[in-house]
């Protein structure tokens, strides 16, 4: 942009990290319009819950990243088990005893490592020890076992396209975030720059208010005196009172609409909240930079690079395309290649079964197959496969509308700047007449050749031009800040540093 700024607007937003020192509230907070944009910043609600957003995007990545993250197990069991049977005493007269014929006891040590990989192979890596040992054996018997078996998705379920789908979503939601906080703020700094220009106009409407009422009541004053010696009918007297009192409840409106302004503005460039209301702000007037030059050319285009809507808008087509492939996937039949392979060692020594398996002596476990399912007629995913379809058309045709809306908005923004520009000259110049013609008016009324009413009507004239003055002056300084953000421009304009989530 053509404008320049001072250091002082030099700012940084981190994402959370920034805090604006403790103090006190003081009775009477001075601003300018750089300080404004700075306590917004770095106090503003809205910001500081928007600033969430890529610390929660950035955990759900992580979330989706898990999704390929092995898992290992180890179990112990430990079995005891007594048998026991009835035994027949034929010299006690075929009398029956449960006696306890045998004790049976075992462990069984096991070791797993199972996952996901991103082809969609699903794995299994194991260990087994089993032990037992029953009364009137005389040996422990010990098996051991080591294998690995595997599951791998041939059509359905197939590949890093489908398998990675959530995690580059949750990377492509990490960088959504980011724009979401530039576009809060843009948002921020424009509403600060247009509220403490609204203050402004209604801080400088209510000084005219009051001195129009100031010059009825004058006014008044002064026709009463001239009725007095009879110079001037009572209908004069009548007329200023009644103007007089209007122009009071305009004073009152004022108040109100000031009073409303600066809440506005305590929102957005404070945290307070118990003591929000007791603060009051000082404004200094706002510099209006004259010499800003729109370059539609320049602008426009950075508008499709820096408008964080348009960008979350080609993010969010993103996303719905990673969609369509795993929707495009899910039609498919399933076919899944099984194989297993494993190693037994047995003896009644606990070194010679695990060496049974790490050694020569053992034997050989192996499978392999092949499962297929289809559901008929798969309705489901091929509905799945419609919506995902549609729903990118939708998409398309949404970022076109978006397209032309950037620059007829951006068009209508650089047409108000022009605008407000001449208005500034037109306004000043209607204010100058204005005041020339009340000052003749009041010398007419003097010299009696002229009204009460037509006084009262160039001074109503006189606030009025006074009030298209400030607000011509407001509304340039409005139509920039709008225009900036109709451009993604904002951060550039003002010079403020995004630092990214770490």
């Amino acid at each position: 942009m053509s404008k320049s700024f001072p250091p002082s607007l030099l700012l940084t937003v981190a994402w959370i990290s920034m805090t604006w020192a403790a103090e006190p509230t003081p009775t009477v907070l001075p601003l300018t319009v750089g300080d404004a944009i700075k306590r917004a910043l770095a106090k503003n609600f809205l910001l500081q819950i928007e600033q969430f957003s890529p610390k929660i995007a950035k955990a759900q990545q992580k979330s989706a990243a898990g999704t390929f993250d092995p898992t290992a197990s180890v179990s112990y069991t430990y079995n005891y088990q007594e048998q026991a049977g009835i035994t027949v005493d034929p010299l006690a007269g075929n009398a029956a005893n449960v006696a306890l014929l045998g004790i049976t006891s075992g462990q069984v040590a096991d070791a797993s490592l199972s996952g996901l990989l991103p082809l969609g192979t699903r794995y299994d890596l194991g260990a087994t020890l089993n032990s037992d040992d029953a009364s009137g054996q005389s040996y422990t018997r010990y098996n051991s076992y080591v294998g690995a078996s595997i599951i791998q998705p041939l059509l359905r379920g197939f590949g890093t396209d489908v398998n990675l789908g959530s995690l580059r979503i949750a990377r492509v939601n990490v960088t959504l975030s980011q724009w979401q906080v530039r576009q809060r703020v843009n948002d921020v700094v424009t509403q600060t720059v247009q509220v403490y220009n609204d203050l402004y106009f209604f801080t400088r409407n209510l000084e005219v208010e009051r001195r129009s009422r100031d010059l009825a009541a004058q006014l008044l004053k002064d026709n009463m005196k001239r009725a007095e010696v009879g110079v001037m009918a009572p209908l004069d007297v009548v007329q200023a009172q009644s103007d007089l009192a209007a122009r009071e409840e305009r004073v009152l409106v004022a108040e109100r609409q000031m009073k409303d302004t600066e809440n506005a503005l305590k929102q957005l460039v404070t945290d307070n909240v118990s003591d929000v209301l007791d603060l009051n702000i000082s404004i200094k007037p706002p510099v209006a930079d004259l010499t800003y030059k729109v370059n539609r050319h320049r602008d426009f285009a950075a508008a499709f690079e820096l408008r964080p809507d348009y960008r979350q808008a080609l993010l969010d087509l993103q996303k719905r395309n990673i969609n369509l492939v795993f929707a495009r996937n899910q039609v498919l039949p399933r076919l899944d290649l099984q194989a297993s392979l494993g190693l037994n060692g047995i003896d009644t020594e606990l070194g010679n079964s695990l060496l049974g398996v790490t050694g020569k002596q053992n034997t050989v476990a192996a499978s392999v197959g092949a499962v297929a399912s289809l559901p008929i007629p798969n309705q489901f995913a091929k509905g799945e496969l419609d919506v995902a379809k549609l729903e990118i058309a939708r998409a398309l045709v949404d970022l076109k509308r978006i397209e032309q809306g950037i620059l007829v908005e951006a068009d209508n923004a650089a047409g108000a700047i022009e605008t407000s520009r001449k208005r500034i000259d037109a306004s000043r110049a209607a204010r100058e007449f204005a005041e020339k013609t009340l000052e003749a008016a009041q010398s007419r009324l003097a010299s009696g050749t002229s009204t009460t009413f037509e006084v009262l009507q160039f001074q109503r004239d006189l606030a009025s031009a006074e009030i298209s003055e400030v607000g011509a002056l407001t509304d340039y300084n409005k139509a920039i800040a709008e225009f900036a953000r109709r451009t993604g421009t904002t951060i550039l304009q003002h010079r403020i540093l995004m630092e990214q989530t770490p």
